[in-house]
């Protein structure tokens, strides 16, 4: 911890215009004392010009950009990860995490400031929203984390209505991740969460609707090829 909040210290410094970081992942969960400190920071941030500033800041604090991404993090869509000397890591995204999620105007409001150097804002997203990050991949230490997360208490309404609303953002069907995920959580560690049936059942209607758009959109195509002949 102490050593994350010396880096967020040095970029404040260094930083010449206001930038505001938003914490998910695991150091997320480490403000929140539910695991250790990683080697790694997740941060999502709300404009181009501000992660271009922070990729600036780092370069200038002797950090490297890692060139060679595995498959998994070419997936996530990271704008760019920043290494220093003691392998401490800046994994940098803009607005969206992982192709997926975006950062809302309530996971903003939700988020509690807890650093501030210079023009450098640092804010750590709820549990709900770290959670819900996690739970619509399909990584086992993510699985992991969400259980600690769940044990330690959640507000479920706030990981249901925040699921709805990224899936009618974005047009996916988040809330069959975020199921399927919470199935894992409750036949593996016995957690049971209260929304699980009403995901569920939310997917199956989403499905049925999107089969059915589906089906149309083939007749309408295959109208038409018929009207040309």
């Amino acid at each position: 911890m102490a050593y994350i909040e010396r880096e967020f210290s040095r970029a404040g410094i260094v930083a010449k215009c206001k930038i505001g970081i938003f914490l998910i992942g695991g150091a997320g969960l480490a403000f929140y004392r539910l695991k250790e400190a990683t080697k790694d920071i997740d941060v999502i941030l709300k404009s181009s010009k501000e992660v271009k500033e922070l990729v600036e800041i780092l370069r200038k604090l002797e950090y490297e950009r890692v060139r060679r991404l595995s498959t998994v993090y070419k997936k996530m869509g990271t704008f760019e990860i920043m290494e220093n000397a003691d392998g401490f890591r800046w994994d940098i995204f803009h607005l969206q995490v992982c192709n997926a999620l975006v950062l809302s105007q309530e996971m903003i409001a939700r988020a509690t400031p807890i650093f501030k150097e210079g023009n450098l804002s640092v804010f750590l997203a709820s549990k709900e929203d770290i959670f819900l990050f996690k739970g619509i991949t399909e990584r086992s230490a993510d699985l992991d984390d969400m259980r600690i997360i769940a044990e330690s208490g959640l507000d479920w309404d706030v990981v249901f209505e925040e699921c709805l609303y990224q899936s009618k953002s974005s047009g996916r069907l988040w809330e069959n991740a975020l199921y399927g995920n919470l199935v894992y959580l409750r036949e593996i560690y016995g957690i049971r969460s209260p929304i699980e049936k009403k995901l569920r059942r939310r997917a199956e209607t989403k499905l049925v609707q999107m089969n059915i758009v589906d089906a149309i959109r083939k007749g309408n195509t295959l109208l038409r090829r018929l009207q040309m002949r």
